[in-house]
């Protein structure tokens, strides 16, 4: 039975063959042995990996910036040169933007581990692959939780909206009145003297700058150079941090106990001398107090 099968196909294919003959056709030619037939062209938003195959993951958008996309969970991950921003259903392009808080489904490329597609929507996409399927992919790779402030229904959130911050220092009474108070930081290459402070009377100095919500404020104070810079309560060095809010005007209030340059039992170290002013309320150099031993007789 099977091998009046077989000869029955053949047959037919034969019969086929000839009926193409008969019209003016031609037998088709084979391809030659260990070619490889030309697939058609996919249309796709970027060249496929290897194995073709994409990987989607749905999060939320900190910042888009320089060829990079930055989630919530503190994860970079790099934008392929042609990738596209479409609709939450995907089919087609979108007019929202990706800001921070805007949700987003990406399409990974699993070959090249660039984000081929962003699918944006003001509400939250269905939980897709799982963080762990696309943290070999990021760039830099930080804790997988989520930033309460960012994606809690109550949390402050940050819009990167240009807030004012005023920050204002208490400073030593043995402050020199010719020294000028400075502010270093951690995005100045920690300059000594990267912010000039103006004095607002004896003992505070104040300056105003604007930054984006969100910013990580990390500085510390000086009198211009490190030797000069200052000291915590109990003498050793000091960096304070804040994080600037979404309001319109932050103020920060912050103490020096001390300059690195000057002794506790030395209450003028720059030998300023004369009569006591509101600036310099110690003029006067007072050694530390000695006990002399009566010699043997």
């Amino acid at each position: 039975m099977k091998n009046w099968t077989f000869s029955l196909l053949a047959a037919l294919a034969l019969a086929l063959a000839w009926s193409g003959l008969a019209r003016g056709g031609a037998l088709p030619t084979p391809a030659p042995i260990g070619s490889i037939a030309t697939l058609p062209p996919i249309d796709a938003t970027a060249t496929p990996s290897p194995s073709g195959k994409l990987v989607a993951f749905a999060g939320q958008i900190l910042d888009v910036r320089k060829s990079f996309v930055f989630f919530t969970t503190g994860d970079a991950f790099r934008l392929a040169p042609n990738y596209k921003l479409l609709n939450a259903a995907g089919t087609g392009p979108t007019t929202l933007h990706p800001v921070t808080l805007t949700y987003a489904r990406a399409t990974f490329d699993a070959g090249s581990g660039a984000v081929v597609t962003l699918a944006l929507s003001q509400r939250p996409f269905p939980k897709e692959a799982s963080y762990q399927d696309v943290k070999g992919f990021a760039v830099a790779v930080s804790t997988p939780f989520e930033n309460t402030e960012l994606t809690h229904p109550n949390g402050e959130g940050y819009d990167g909206k240009p807030v004012l911050v005023v920050i204002t220092v208490e400073v030593p009474p043995t402050t020199p009145f010719t020294d000028q108070v400075y502010i270093a930081t951690d995005t100045s290459g920690w300059s000594p003297t990267a912010i000039k402070m103006d004095r607002v009377d004896s003992l505070h100095y104040r300056v105003s700058t604007t930054y984006a919500s969100g910013t990580k404020l990390v500085y510390r104070y000086t009198r211009g150079s490190w030797p000069t810079s200052e000291r915590g309560q109990n003498g050793l060095q000091i960096t304070h941090s804040a994080v600037v809010p979404n309001l319109d005007v932050k103020r920060l209030a912050d103490t020096v106990y001390a300059w690195a340059d000057q002794n506790p039992n030395n209450p003028n170290p720059a030998g300023v001398a004369g009569t006591a002013t509101p600036y310099n309320p110690i003029p006067f150099v007072t050694p530390p107090r000695t006990i002399e031993t009566p010699p043997h007789k």
